[in-house]
């Protein structure tokens, strides 16, 4: 670092940390004051803010000993004070310090460097425009170069109108543009009341390529905007990143409260969307049909309990992929019951994806409804029921213990079971010719016992 730089440091390590000082963009010349500049000291600041991308930073270039803590976010105190001397010259740095940053997301310059940008003002225009139509750079470079127009023409009102003019060109393209970007510019032309932009909106919304988490869909726009619209049709379902996160955490048709933290399910929050969805569908004329052909509901809960714990998924996400495996591969391997009760899984199913569909509209509904309906739906899944070799090692000794006469919902079914089963096992060894035990092929005392019960021979059927 040059000499002049090192002895700015001491300056500008006098303004409040700017971990304190969030609101900086509202104290229009705080470092001016604060930190003694002068247009002088540009180069020097310049040279400081540049440090940002530079992952050696902080280093030994500040001198002797430095207080690593005060000086760490020294280059965002410098970029600030180029703020404030509405300096021209840092801009072209400034964008090279963000480029170097590539593609990696920083909470900082995200958030300051369109203030940045923006107080600078018009000079700033031509550069920020370039970079914002830059293709080549991550959209989230480009993002930032959006804003920092946005927020020009809101400390410079006098560059409203050239702005507004370039944000809506680039709408135009937004057919071309990232969702992410093209949300940034709504942003921005919705905040300047961009009235002379919104045929461009509304037909980004119509190829639904913004974000309606943002701040709302076409409908939500137009009244901000106040205008009459176009009448283009929209998507039934448009890209919303925010109702995406929000089921992501577990958040649905049947949960008001996350679900999911860390992957994991909260025991109370999963009970009570089991409880939510029992109390809504029960009371529904499709559950209904349900109860008047078998008696009682029990599959839809069950694939509930899939999705959560098996696919990590609330009912709202599910699509026909997750309702197969649940069908043809879950419940086979799984659950222990007669392929005669593959007639209720099917009809239980359906009617509660029709009824998805009728009451939420879940995208996925119709699509799952058709598949359920489709022919031989139910013979496939009994002849699933009915095969051995698709069961798990618990269902398979479920199935065996409940077709030998024992009572395996009981503990004490499932021990008189497994002690009958372990004695028939130890008279197959007992009677088993002696060539099968003998030479290479003899057990010995801690092998494996080949009962299979995965204990040593000695301490099993020995």
């Amino acid at each position: 670092m040059t000499p002049q730089a090192t002895s700015i440091v001491e300056r500008l390590c006098e303004a409040e940390s700017p971990h304190t000082l969030r609101d900086w963009e509202k104290k229009d010349g705080y470092y001016i004051a604060t930190c003694r500049v002068s247009k002088d000291d540009v180069p020097s600041l310049i040279e400081i803010a540049s440090k940002w991308s530079d992952p050696d930073w902080p280093d030994d270039d500040l001198g002797p000993d430095p207080d690593l803590d005060a000086i760490e976010l020294l280059p965002v105190t410098a970029w600030r004070t180029l703020a404030d001397l509405k300096s021209s010259e840092s801009v072209e740095p400034l964008i090279h310090m963000l480029c170097e940053l590539g593609g990696e997301y920083d909470d900082w310059a995200a958030v300051e460097l369109p203030h940045v940008f923006g107080k600078i003002g018009k000079p700033a225009i031509g550069a920020i425009v370039q970079l914002a139509n830059d293709a080549d750079k991550q959209d989230s470079i480009r993002s930032i170069a959006a804003e920092g127009l946005h927020r020009m023409a809101e400390y410079h009102t006098e560059t409203r109108d050239e702005v507004v003019a370039c944000l809506a060109e680039m709408m135009m393209k937004a057919a071309h543009n990232n969702i992410e970007f093209n949300s940034t510019l709504l942003v921005g032309l919705v905040d300047l009341r961009a009235i002379e932009a919104a045929e461009a909106i509304e037909q980004a919304f119509a190829n639904d390529r913004l974000d309606a988490g943002m701040i709302g869909d076409w409908e939500a726009v137009r009244r901000k905007l106040g205008v009459e619209g176009l009448g283009l049709e929209m998507p039934p379902r448009p890209h919303n990143s925010v109702q995406r996160f929000r089921r992501r955490m577990g958040i649905g048709i049947f949960s008001d409260k996350p679900i999911f933290d860390h992957g994991e399910c909260l025991p109370d929050a999963e009970q009570a969307y089991y409880k939510q969805a029992w109390d809504l569908f029960s009371m529904s004329n499709e559950a209904e049909q349900v109860v008047d052909a078998f008696g009682d509901l029990r599959w839809f809960r069950m694939l509930l309990e899939f999705g959560l714990n098996h696919l990590g998924e609330i009912i709202d996400e599910m699509t026909l992929g997750g309702v197969d495996d649940f069908v043809f591969e879950y419940i086979p391997r799984k659950v222990s019951i007669e392929s005669e009760q593959a007639a209720s899984i099917v009809l239980e199913l359906t009617l509660f994806w029709e009824y998805l569909d009728r009451v939420f509209e879940l995208p996925d509904a119709k699509s799952i409804v058709e598949w359920l309906k489709m022919d031989g739906m139910v013979a496939r899944l009994e002849a699933k029921l009915s095969d051995p070799a698709n069961f798990g090692m618990a269902k398979s000794m479920f199935m065996s213990g409940t077709k030998a006469g024992y009572d395996m919902t009981s503990e004490k079914g499932m021990a008189e079971f497994t002690a009958a089963y372990n004695q028939s096992l130890r008279s197959d060894i007992v009677s088993a010719p002696a060539a099968s035990v003998s030479g290479r092929q003899r057990i010995g005392r801690n092998d494996p016992c080949p009962c299979g019960s995965g204990k040593k021979f000695k301490r099993c059927c020995r």
